[in-house]
């Protein structure tokens, strides 16, 4: 049980986000807080948080500079954050499905490709996919939780 509660809290810091994120399309500080919070908190490996607090600051800096745009900044402290509470696998996981579920969503809707996505809302309805599918699995294999 002990081990729902900071998928529990990430949960609802993302959802706290993204609801934020799609109404006024920004992202309040309160969430990248707690992200590393749940990070530090919760005794993952020390190696693995700042991984995943670096590379996605790394790459995120080196595909501004290649398409010459911005990373907003809202975005950029949600990725890093999460990678530091998640580590690297579970983000490019979750920024996997959030990819996906954004590219369905403009493509139902029939969005212009280049706009403005609120991406905490994605990112948070990825992240419980994930960790939904990630449960059921491990129910499913007799895995203990």
């Amino acid at each position: 049980m002990t081990r729902f509660i900071p998928i529990f809290v990430t949960a609802a810091a993302l959802v706290y986000g993204g609801v934020i994120d799609f109404k006024r399309r920004e992202i309040p500080n309160t969430v990248p807080i707690i992200l590393l919070a749940v990070g530090i908190l919760f005794g993952f490996p020390i190696f693995r948080c700042i991984m995943g607090l670096i590379a996605p600051a790394v790459l995120l800096l080196a595909a501004a500079r290649i398409t010459k745009s911005e990373v907003p900044g809202g975005d950029y402290k949600l990725l890093c954050s999460l990678g530091f509470a998640c580590g690297l696998f579970e983000l490019a996981a979750v920024t996997l499905l959030a990819a996906v579920g954004t590219i369905a969503y403009g493509l139902v809707k029939r969005l212009p490709i280049k706009r403005h996505v609120p991406l905490c809302s994605y990112v948070a309805a990825a992240y419980i996919v994930l960790q939904v599918a990630a449960i059921a699995l491990s129910l499913k294999g007799g895995g203990s939780i």
